[in-house]
């Protein structure tokens, strides 16, 4: 199976592939974190390798998957590739449901691979946090336990805020709320304008996801607003995730799914309770369209994105400093934060 991989990759894995001694280092006081630009990922070969899983899965069954997986997870484990976490998280739900494949067997492979992850990226340690969920499956107390202890033995810095919004929602899910606003707290300290900007955006969303799942378990309908606010958070930020002048499309794309329903908060049992409160100062429909509109017209203008970049068609005339500015914009730093979650709690009316 691995000679069907480099006749796949051929030198493409190698892109992957850290030395840690060229990757840029980022000083955050306590602990080192690596830039996210060191992180080369064939994004490309690996969404149509997980396409490719999930089509054995649909035809073949739970274990020929798995099988696959693994193979794919020893070349990424080999070639030091940053693609291995995803691997991992997609083999392990697979694993749960392979019935040729105890839960015991499952764990000791997953231990096997952790005790052989490469300790030049910080970027592997987030297949702790697929260890604790497999974890799980022996209670919830098993995963809070592993993943404490793993706190405990790395200092803390960005690169285990995942793992402490994942123990906030363990928590979350025994009903210890106190712990999980404790976890939730300790993380917010990583929010770090010096990081780079996708990575930002990113850790920004993940933390309003869980901090909206807290909202809703912890004050239900006795403040609606509260839960709509993180989870409209959660949307800008991820609408923030894909908006780079270079790429305009994807953020288009990514509107347009939005638009129909393929993605997002609509729908949820959670969302459309919250919603249909009383207790709101608006309307459904009114609030839906104050936050499209925000987000996909001119929350792209405050970020610093023109109207002309945001409306951009191939073909379109453009100045030799219009592009250079918008290949800039990724390497920004991102700063409006704070102006983003003014503007949201007003819509929602905190």
């Amino acid at each position: 199976m691995l000679s069907f991989f480099k006749k796949w990759f051929g030198n493409k894995g190698k892109q992957g592939k850290h030395t840690g001694s060229t990757d840029p280092v980022l000083d955050l006081g306590p602990a080192a974190t690596l830039d996210d630009s060191s992180k080369k990922i064939p994004k490309a070969d690996i969404h149509r390798l997980m396409i490719q899983a999930t089509r054995i899965r649909k035809t073949k069954g739970y274990h020929e998957a798995v099988l696959f997986l693994e193979d794919l997870a020893e070349y990424y484990l080999k070639e030091r590739n940053t693609a291995l976490v995803t691997t991992v998280n997609k083999l392990v739900p697979y694993m749960k449901k392979d019935t040729q494949l105890t839960y015991e067997k499952a764990r000791q492979w997953l231990q096997d691979l952790i005790g052989r992850l490469p300790v030049t990226d910080p970027y592997f340690l987030n297949v702790h946090i697929t260890m604790a969920e497999l974890l799980e499956v022996e209670g919830t107390d098993k995963a809070i336990e592993y993943l404490k202890k793993f706190l405990q033995e790395h200092l803390p810095s960005a690169d285990t805020y995942y793992h402490l919004i994942r123990l906030a929602d363990f928590y979350r899910k025994q009903g210890d709320l106190k712990q999980t606003k404790n976890y939730l707290e300790q993380a917010r300290q990583w929010w770090d304008t010096k990081l780079a900007r996708y990575r930002l955006i990113k850790m920004l969303r993940r933390w309003h996801h869980s901090a909206a799942l807290l909202s809703f378990e912890g004050n239900g309908s006795k403040d609606p607003a509260d839960f709509l606010f993180h989870r409209f958070m959660e949307f800008a930020l991820d609408m923030a995730c894909v908006l780079d002048p270079v790429q305009i499309d994807e953020f288009h794309k990514r509107k347009d799914q939005y638009y129909k329903g393929k993605r997002g908060f609509s729908g949820t049992s959670q969302f459309e309770k919250a919603i249909e409160s009383p207790a709101l100062p608006k309307n459904r429909d009114t609030l839906i369209r104050d936050i499209f509109g925000f987000v996909f017209e001119e929350m792209p203008l405050m970020l610093g994105v023109p109207e002309k970049q945001l409306h951009f068609h191939p073909g379109d005339p453009e100045s030799l400093d219009e592009v250079r500015q918008k290949k800039l914009f990724s390497t920004r730093p991102f700063t409006r934060y704070e102006e983003l979650e003014k503007k949201i709690r007003k819509i929602v009316g905190l």
